[in-house]
C-alpha cells in the first residue's frame, strides 16, 4: 500500500540538548507545527526536544478515517522512550489532544513532568456513541480554516522568515476519528487521579474549544499530583501560536527548568 507523503511544514522536530528532554505533543488534525515554536524556544533554553507527528496526522484527512486513538497514544509512547534513551529526565507537554495525551502517558509510566495546555477533559455534545452511527451518514466535515486567526498565523510565519504555509492542519474531519477522541478524552478524565508527576496546566478564558470547566475536571481528579495553574486572558485554543504565546513559552520553560 502506498505510503501518504507528509504536509509540507507537518515534519516532526529534533532537537539535541542537555539532560532533560521534552517530549511536545500537537493537537487532533494538527501537526508539529502547531507547537513547534514552543519547542525551538524550549531548545533554546539547552533542553533536548522532541516533537512528534502524530499517527495519522500530517498526511491526507482519509488516514485518519482509519486512526484508532490507541494510535496516539502509542505514538506518545514512543516519543517517551526515544528521549528516555537519551536523557535523564523527561517532561511529557502537549496542546488540546497533545496534553490529553501527555496525560495519559503519565498515568501509566514514570514521567518528570507533564505540562497540559487546553486540555479537553470532558465529552460535552455528541457522546461518542451518537458519533458511532453518524460516521456513516456524515464521514466528513468541513473544518476549513476560517476567520483571522490563519491569517495571523501567517503573518507569523512570515515575520520568523518561514514558508508561509498557514496553519499546518486538515480542513476535512474524519467524523469516525473525532469518535476516537471522545474515547481518548473518556480514558484519560478517569487515568488523572493515578498521575504523579508535578504538572503544569494552561488553560485561556478566550478558547471557545476548550472552556474553562475542563480544568475544573482537572483539578478535581489529579489527586496525586501537585498542580500548578494559569488562566490567560485572551488568547483561544492555540495556546502555543496565539497573541499570549510568549508568556506560554516563558512559563513552560520555568516549568521545564525546574525540573532539572
Amino acid at each position: 500500500m502506498p505510503t501518504s507523503p507528509i504536509m509540507p511544514g507537518a515534519e516532526p522536530y529534533f532537537s539535541r540538548g542537555g539532560a532533560t528532554g521534552v517530549v511536545l505533543m500537537h493537537g487532533f488534525t494538527a501537526s508539529p507545527h502547531e507547537v513547534v515554536w514552543l519547542g525551538q524556544h524550549l531548545a533554546a533554553q539547552g533542553h533536548t526536544v522532541y516533537v512528534p507527528r502524530l499517527s495519522a496526522h500530517g498526511t491526507q484527512p482519509e488516514d485518519m478515517a482509519r486512526a484508532r486513538y490507541t494510535d496516539w497514544v502509542a505514538s506518545a509512547f514512543d516519543a517517551l522512550h526515544i528521549l528516555r534513551a537519551q536523557c535523564d529526565r523527561v517532561v511529557v507537554a502537549g496542546l488540546s489532544m497533545g496534553a490529553c495525551l501527555a496525560l495519559n502517558v503519565a498515568a501509566k509510566a514514570p514521567v518528570d513532568g507533564v505540562v497540559a495546555m487546553a486540555a479537553p477533559l470532558a465529552v460535552i455534545g455528541l457522546p461518542p456513541e451518537r458519533l458511532r452511527w453518524g460516521k456513516y451518514l456524515s464521514p466528513y466535515s468541513d473544518q476549513t480554516d476560517r476567520g483571522p486567526f490563519a491569517e495571523y498565523i501567517q503573518q507569523q510565519q512570515a515575520a520568523r522568515g518561514e514558508p508561509v504555509y498557514g496553519r499546518v492542519r486538515y480542513g476535512k474531519w474524519s467524523t469516525s476519528a473525532v469518535e476516537q477522541l471522545m474515547y481518548l478524552i473518556q480514558e484519560t478524565a478517569g487515568l488523572l487521579p493515578q498521575v504523579s508527576a508535578p504538572t503544569l496546566a494552561l488553560y485561556s478564558k478566550g478558547d471557545e474549544t476548550v472552556s474553562l470547566a475542563h480544568l475544573e475536571v482537572l483539578k478535581a481528579n489529579l489527586t496525586g499530583a501537585p498542580l500548578e495553574t494559569h488562566v490567560f486572558e485572551r488568547s483561544g485554543h492555540i495556546l502555543t501560536q496565539d497573541m499570549e504565546s510568549a508568556e506560554v513559552f516563558e512559563r513552560v520553560a520555568a516549568f521545564v527548568a525546574a525540573r532539572g
